[in-house]
Parts: structure tokens; C-alpha cells; sequence
């Protein structure tokens, strides 16, 4: 945790707490000090409502006014006024003349004498009203009614009011009330802020807002360092990350980040991946002419998908070191084969010696010469690319162990190839001739033969690989070259061949595609741009 100079800094689940016991505490008491106000302004309307309207009806009493006329009108008036009191909860009612002798008084002792406050005067003139004065008994609320005779002349006025002190009873009754609910708020929000702070805390697994920035700086850091292109997205295939090498790879400008993966990668598979979970691993993919060699792996949290992960590669980097270690097996095969090949002609020699048949012997090792010797001379005279010669010596090698013969066609011309290409036509060539020979292996004929040729065709360079083995049949012939798609009865790994076939063709400007064989077999031309192709180097000298 960061730390400030002297003094620890608060960790979030306690600035959370804190906050929001702030806001809760000031909330509460805003409220609390709004709604109190909002009472006390109700209190004093209702009780001046309250009071004028017991004065109306106090003044419109036929008995207190029939009572004016008495010799003591407060022996009659003082009663009904103390009644009129009591039943409507008022302070005091009091009935005074027009000379503001009073006739009646919550207190007996002060009937006969004047009233007190100041405030009556307009009454005495016939008006209506609320006013607030100090009187015998107190500060108070109250209101004037004139009192009149059938008539219409005035003979007095009811002053019916409400103390102040009276209605303070009634505010903080109130504000009791108030506070009660105010310290229920704020236990609520108490336990509220203590569960919130928690559950944040553990939705971000414990880390401080330090520690989480941190922890992305350094994701971005590694994301940033790592070599392969990464590109990952959401359930709505909307693009969530996507770091600088896969921007560089795919040639994409600016930021993408939320796109639709759709727009930014056009032939992408990865909405495949968010819809079945299934990881597509070590996949070829061609974007803008470049190989990629891509792997798609579902994200998965609590046993649901909520994106994918796409990673490519360049191919050519991989295919640097590939090549280096395919080069040794070619080498390592090749050996193996000739090296069985040799034993097994020594073997023949020897048995010729030791029958003394020597002249036998001498034939056969000049045939056998002589024959190596033609594979070198037609090798070297027809096929000038060495990455693709030694390829196709190591598969004569392979072939002859299993007793089928591979034979180019003394016409074929391959010229020397620009580096680029060279691991594309390897592809292509290997591939073909291992499916031929894979496929005459387990074919029940007497001779076993495979046919390469390569020649230009309309500007175009054609490789054609031909054997005479069981061929391809029915509905497989139209999905041959789709990725997964096999004759073999052991499907295992297979299936894939083909397919690269027909990617690396394609990548290089052409197709590849299923001819009609002479003898049963299977044939199959693969046909690229010869633009790609360089001058022999003599010629460049």
C-alpha cells in the first residue's frame, strides 16, 4: 500500500465506509432539519386555521350574545367560553366588550378587568383576524372575531388563542419523532456503508485502488512486451483488448478498442470460438498475403463463456526455426534411408562374390550407380531450387523403403526461387508427394509409382504429383482439400495436408486442384504466379 509522509493512507473499504456514512449523516440531518421546519410552519397554519374557527363559531353563540344584555354577562358567558376551552384544546377563550371589559378568562381572577396585547383594536372596528401578541398568559396564537346582534351591530369580540409554549410541546413531541427516525436512518446506513465497503473489497479481490492501477500498468507492460499479436473480445464480439504487435500483424490504425471484431479482422473465427468453446489451436490463417499461424481459446469464468483470445504469429518466424530443424530430418531420413539402401546392396554384392559370380556382381553395382547417378544428374539439372531438391531426394529415399518408385518427368524445369516463397512451394511439394506416398502404402499393387513433374503454363508455374494407387472417390472429391477432410480409415491428425496445399497456393496467387488420372490413381496440380520466380544465378552473374 502506498504510504503519504507520516501518515498511512486510508484503505478503500475505509474511505468507502467513511463516505458513505458522510453523505448519510448529512442526508439525515438536511432532512431532519427541512421536515422539522416543514412541521413547525404546518403546526402554526393549522393551529391559526384552528383558533379562527373556533372564534366564528364562539361569536355566532346565541346565548353569548343574548348575554350582553344582561346585568353580569360573565355569570352566563364565562361557563360556555370554559367549555368551548376545553373542547377544543385552545389556550384560552376569552369574550370582551367594546370598551375591552372582559367577560370571561381561563383565569376568574382577571374577568371585569381590560384586555391585554395590543392587537385588538382592529377587531373592535369588525375585522377578522390572526395575530401573534403577548397577553396576560403569554406569547400566542390567536385569533379576533367580532361578536354581532341579530342586527348587524357589533357589541364585542371573541379572542380565541393558542401560547406559544403550548405548541413548542407539540414541535418537540415532533422532533422526537423526527430524531427516533433519523437515528434508524443512520444505524441503516451504518450497516448499509459497513456491507457495501466489504462487498467492494471483495469483488476486487482485496486490492487497493493503487495496487489495481498498478496491476494494470504492468498487464498493459506485459501485453505490450509479448511478441505475438493479441486480440480479445466479448460475448458481442466487440473487441475488449488488442495490443501493438496485432496491430502490426493484422495492419490495423488506430484504436479498436469496442469495435466489432467483424470490421477490424473480416475472416476472423473467433465469434466461433465465444459461440461453441472450442479452442482452435495452431491454425494457418492468410491476412493481407501473410501467413499467420493463429490460436483461438475461449475465455471462461464460473463455467461460462464471456469472450474468446485470438494470438497470431507471423509464420515466416516460425518457419525460420522450422525449416532449421526440418532441414537435420531431411538430412537424418535421408541418411537412414541410404543407409539401409547401401546395407541392403552390400548384402546383395557380397551373396554375388560368394557365389563367385563376380560378373554379376560388377552389373550390379554399375546399375546401381548408375542409377543413383540419374537421380543426381535429373536433381540437379531440372530442379534448381536445393531447398526443394533435397526435399524431393529425402522422399525418393522414404518412397524406396516402401518399395514404390518416384519418378520425375524428364521434361520438368523448376526454376531457382525468390526466398520468399521457397517454404510455400516446400509445403506444397512435401505434402504432396507424403499424401502419395501414404496413400500407395496401403494400396495392393505389384508396382507402386509416384510421378512429379513441374512446368510453366500460361505464366504459370504447375507442380503435378500423379500415383496409381486407389485414388479419391466419390463425395471426397469435391472436399478433399478442406482442413480436416481424409481418406485414411485413421483419421487421427490427418486432414491437413491438403488443406495447407491449397492455403499456401492461393497465398501465392493460384489454386490447387484434383485432375483425372490415366491409371486409377489420384492426381493433383497445384499451380502458382511464376512473378515470384528469380533468374538462375548464372543468368544474374
Amino acid at each position: 500500500m502506498l504510504h503519504t509522509v507520516g501518515m498511512p493512507r486510508l484503505g478503500l473499504k475505509h474511505r468507502i465506509f467513511l463516505v458513505v456514512i458522510a453523505i448519510a449523516v448529512v442526508s439525515v440531518v438536511v432532512e431532519t432539519f427541512f421536515v422539522q421546519r416543514f412541521f413547525r410552519e404546518y403546526v402554526v397554519d393549522s393551529t391559526a386555521q384552528k383558533v379562527m374557527t373556533v372564534a366564528m363559531e364562539t361569536a355566532r353563540d346565541t346565548e353569548i350574545i343574548a348575554a350582553f344584555g344582561n346585568e353580569n354577562p360573565s355569570l352566563i358567558i364565562q361557563p360556555i367560553a370554559e367549555r368551548i376551552r376545553l373542547l377544543s384544546s385552545a389556550s384560552y377563550v376569552v369574550v370582551f366588550n367594546m370598551d375591552t371589559v372582559r367577560y370571561s378568562h381561563p383565569q376568574p381572577d382577571r374577568l371585569g378587568k381590560r384586555f391585554v396585547g395590543g392587537d385588538e383594536q382592529r377587531a373592535l372596528t369588525g375585522e377578522r383576524y390572526i395575530s401573534q401578541a403577548l397577553g396576560t398568559l403569554g406569547l400566542s396564537i390567536r385569533a379576533f372575531a367580532p361578536i354581532r346582534k341579530t342586527s348587524g351591530e357589533q357589541i364585542g369580540v371573541v379572542s380565541v388563542g393558542i401560547l406559544i409554549q403550548d405548541l413548542d410541546k407539540e414541535t418537540r413531541r415532533i422532533g422526537v419523532i423526527l430524531a427516533t427516525a433519523a437515528g434508524v436512518s443512520l444505524a441503516l446506513g451504518l450497516f448499509g456503508a459497513f456491507g457495501l465497503s466489504n462487498n467492494i473489497k471483495k469483488t476486487i479481490f482485496g486490492l487497493e485502488p493503487a495496487e489495481i492501477a498498478t496491476l494494470l500498468e504492468e498487464r498493459n507492460v506485459i501485453i505490450s512486451s509479448i511478441k505475438e499479436g493479441i486480440v480479445a473480445v466479448d460475448t458481442d464480439g466487440r473487441i475488449i483488448l488488442i495490443n501493438e504487435n496485432a496491430k502490426r500483424l493484422l495492419e490495423i490504425e488506430g484504436d479498436s478498442v469496442g469495435l466489432p471484431v467483424t470490421e477490424v479482422i473480416p475472416n476472423t473465427k473467433l465469434m466461433e470460438v465465444v459461440a461453441n468453446g472450442a479452442a482452435h489451436l495452431d491454425e494457418e490463417q492468410i491476412f493481407n498475403k501473410k501467413v499467420l499461424l493463429t490460436n483461438r481459446i475461449p475465455l471462461i469464468s464460473r463455467n461460462k463463456t464471456i469472450g474468446a483470445v485470438a494470438t497470431f504469429r507471423d509464420l515466416s518466424e516460425v518457419r525460420t526455426l522450422a525449416e532449421e530443424l526440418t532441414e537435420v530430418k531431411r538430412y537424418i531420413d535421408a541418411l537412414r534411408a541410404q543407409h539401409h539402401e547401401f546395407l541392403n546392396k552390400l548384402h546383395v554384392v557380397s551373396g554375388l562374390l560368394q557365389l563367385e559370380r563376380y560378373d554379376d556382381a560388377v552389373h550390379f553395382i554399375v546399375k546401381a550407380v548408375s542409377v543413383q547417378q540419374q537421380v543426381f544428374d535429373i536433381l540437379r539439372k531440372k530442379i534448381e531450387a536445393p531447398d526443394v531438391a533435397a526435399l524431393i531426394l529425402a522422399k525418393m529415399n522414404e518412397a524406396q523403403e516402401s518399395n514404390i518408385d518416384l519418378l520425375i518427368d524428364e521434361k520438368s524445369s523448376l526454376p531457382l526461387l525468390r526466398q520468399e516463397i521457397v517454404a510455400s512451394i516446400v509445403t506444397i511439394v512435401g505434402n504432396l508427394l507424403q499424401n502419395a506416398v501414404e496413400s500407395l502404402r496401403s494400396a495392393e499393387k505389384e508396382q507402386k509409382t509416384i510421378r512429379l513433374s513441374f512446368r510453366t503454363v500460361a505464366g504459370m508455374l504447375e507442380i503435378r504429383v500423379a500415383d496409381n494407387g486407389n485414388g479419391i472417390k466419390g463425395e471426397l472429391r469435391e472436399r478433399i482439400f478442406e482442413g480436416g477432410v481424409t481418406t485414411k480409415a485413421d483419421r487421427g491428425n490427418m486432414g491437413i495436408g491438403l488443406s495447407l496445399v491449397r492455403m499456401h497456393a492461393r497465398l501465392l496467387g493460384g489454386d490447387v486442384y484434383l485432375a483425372d488420372s490415366q491409371d486409377g490413381g489420384a492426381e493433383i496440380v497445384a499451380r502458382v504466379q511464376t512473378s515470384e520466380t528469380v533468374a538462375p544465378a548464372a543468368e544474374e552473374r
